[in-house]
């Protein structure tokens, strides 16, 4: 550094490697159920990417700003309802375009969630009055995709939750279905560029409403994406027990079925317990998203 500072300032080719190391680590913590150590990153990472160095720095804004969301999609991760409608907005919103319409989108879910999906349809309308109307949304990227199509998929994904808590169960399910599809278009990135993968909430939801086939087609498809994470695991093992159960309740079924059914939990279980024997892995995951129903729970 002292050789060649030109390398270790905010507008070295190498702060933005640094930048995008901080988010690989915060996906992989959130992924792997770990919400401390999720957060710990994102703060530490807030120190260096936020508003005041793109006012000093308005030439990274392009580049850099849509790092600045990160704690926020924890939040939406690991269900902190209340905690997301505590967060301040940026005071240059246009600036902070990113991580503007990242705390709508949240607080979007967050109301949805605590029962007010009046108020929830209002903040993603500010969410997509915010998106479409700015002019440098596609101008802005996250590593190899643009921050409007981002925003495009989290639109999608926000209205079907909505929709889901709206009663509109149908309509919810199909933007899903939609949101997955999106996110599958994405280009290509390390990590992906949606922090939380859509199908734990679709799979999730389409097994509270006891779709259990295209569940578990959907938590497998996941575990493909993302091996032996603990939300899709959670979700997988959830539908198999569904199905084992009404299965047994059927007397065509086999019983060779219901015994590799077993099988398949019984591993599934042990990757799982593994998974959370890590000393970060502090989130007690029992869903496979935050936006299901919690076992036992109304």
């Amino acid at each position: 550094m002292e050789n060649t500072p030109s390398t270790a300032g905010r507008e070295s080719f190498y702060f933005g490697y640094i930048v995008h190391n901080y988010h690989m680590a915060v996906y992989g913590a959130m992924l792997g159920g770990m919400e401390a150590k999720a957060m710990e990153i994102a703060h530490e990472l807030n120190t260096i990417v936020n508003e005041a160095m793109f006012r000093e720095f308005p030439n990274l804004v392009a580049y850099l700003e849509a790092y600045s969301a990160q704690e926020i999609h924890i939040l939406v991760r690991f269900g902190r309802w209340k905690e997301i409608l505590e967060v301040a907005l940026p005071e240059d919103k246009h600036l902070m375009l990113f991580r503007t319409a990242s705390i709508r989108y949240a607080r979007a879910l967050a109301f949805a969630m605590l029962g007010d999906t009046e108020e929830a349809s209002k903040e993603a309308d500010r969410f997509d009055s915010l998106r479409k109307g700015h002019p440098e949304a596609d101008m802005r990227i996250l590593h190899n995709n643009t921050v409007s199509t981002l925003l495009e998929v989290d639109a999608v994904m926000m209205r079907g939750e909505i929709a889901y808590r709206s009663g509109k169960t149908i309509d919810g399910l199909e933007l899903l279905r939609k949101a997955v599809e999106m996110q599958d278009n994405l280009n290509y990135d390390e990590p992906w560029g949606k922090m939380q993968p859509i199908r734990h909430a679709l799979g999730g939801l389409l097994l509270e409403q006891g779709h259990v086939e295209e569940s578990i087609s959907v938590f497998r498809k996941d575990l493909q994406v993302h091996p032996k994470n603990p939300w899709a695991l959670v979700g997988l093992i959830q539908c198999l027990k569904r199905k084992d159960a009404t299965c047994d309740a059927k007397p065509c079924c086999q019983s060779a079925t219901t015994a590799e059914n077993n099988d398949e939990v019984a591993t599934l279980t042990e990757q799982f317990r593994i998974q959370r024997q890590s000393k970060w892995a502090d989130y007690n995951v029992t869903v496979a998203c935050e936006c299901c129903k919690h076992p036992g729970k109304e």
